[in-house]
């Protein structure tokens, strides 16, 4: 069971919006869907999580944008209220919707609908609190948006932070960008969207809708909800292993494999259920480097190009193996191979990646 919590507001708009999202998921997931709201409206977040109590429990769905206030207080003490009436009772407290890829998606997409190319710009407006984390999240979803739309993307906030949309524009303007869109990344056409719009009348701005009942929120919260109930996920939405997200994203986590591949090593010894796929982490490190890691690097994009995606090959960072270069660790498997050199890849990929077999000519440890 869910208990979808929502902000609330006396808006019909608002209201019908959640009741909206309330059936979606219920449908989408095939489970009973309950709705609590913080504020405004009935069923208060108590009263509803007490009747989630009353059924044994389930998940706590937050309807939220960003992990603000709201997240860190008033969802806690609801809960701890209802987990003190049933003791007995699971709660499991979700994420917020933060910096889903559904919804950085999203708004790419609405861009590129609109002609966006690298020339222009987009403010992205979040409501703004006095959340320094929150807000941080908000600039960071921002960020994302940038790599993912290739263009330049500044956060703004429609209240009680800075930038204001006006100074955000005055940021981009340094950029002199062709076009600027202005992306409202609320949830639907209320008072703060309306207030926002009333702050930049009169500048040339190319105004996108809201998120409203988009699909891009289902997907997002759906995820949500499987994270929080089968558990076992990285905590992170951009990392490799939960979602491509960004162009800089596959050399950045390069060293978040190496670690997976030593705790498999650890705790799991033996076949490892990843599926069919290999992870190759090359060594770029200085010494690697002077070694001939460039070279190697250059023919295992040519001799493997035919397996992808079978095989995925990032170069890293050091590794520290430095005098042993160039140093290549095969993940999930653990096998560190060193003084490799373009005439290995054949034999390699013969051996190890078409024969499932180490390469021990070049084997230097298994991690």
């Amino acid at each position: 069971m869910i208990l979808l919590v929502a902000h609330g507001s006396p808006d019909l708009r608002a209201q019908a919006l959640a009741q909206g999202l309330r059936k979606g998921l219920a449908r989408r997931l095939g489970v009973e869907v309950l709705l609590g709201f913080i504020e405004h409206q009935r069923p208060t977040l108590l009263e509803s999580a007490l009747a989630l109590g009353e059924r044994g429990g389930g998940v706590v769905l937050p309807l939220l944008l960003l992990g603000a206030g709201h997240l860190k207080a008033d969802l806690p003490l609801a809960l701890e209220a209802a987990q003190v009436r049933y003791p007995e009772a699971r709660f499991l407290l979700a994420r917020p919707l933060g910096t889903h890829p559904a919804l950085v998606g999203l708004w790419a997409e609405r861009l590129r609908r609109r002609g966006a190319g690298a020339e222009d710009g987009a403010i992205l407006v979040l409501r703004g609190g006095t959340d320094p984390g929150a807000n941080a999240e908000g600039a960071a979803l921002a960020r994302l948006l940038e790599e993912r739309a290739g263009l330049p993307v500044v956060p703004a906030y429609a209240a009680k932070a800075r930038p204001t949309p006006k100074e955000a524009l005055l940021r981009l303007a340094g950029l002199r960008p062709k076009r600027v869109f202005l992306l409202p990344h609320l949830f639907f056409r209320g008072v703060v969207e309306e207030r926002l719009l009333g702050r930049v009348q009169g500048l040339s701005l190319e105004v996108l809708p809201p998120l409203m009942g988009h699909p891009a929120l289902l997907e997002a919260l759906a995820d949500r909800y499987r994270e929080a109930l089968e558990g076992g996920h990285a905590p992170c939405d951009t990392c490799r292993f939960r979602f491509p997200i960004g162009r800089f994203a596959p050399r950045r986590e390069a060293q978040i494999a190496g670690l997976r591949a030593l705790r498999h090593a650890l705790f799991a010894p033996g076949r490892h259920p990843h599926g069919p796929f290999t992870h190759l982490l090359l060594c770029t490190g200085e010494a690697c480097r002077e070694g001939g890691a460039l070279a190697f690097l250059r023919a295992l994009e040519e001799g493997l190009r035919d397996l992808a995606p079978l095989v995925q090959l990032t170069p890293t960072p050091c590794l520290g193996r430095c005098g042993k270069g160039p140093i290549l660790v095969a993940y999930p498997e653990g096998v560190v191979y060193g003084g490799l050199g373009p005439g290995d890849v054949l034999p390699l990929r013969r051996t190890h990646l078409e024969g499932g077999e180490v390469f021990t000519p070049k084997l230097l440890e298994v991690i």
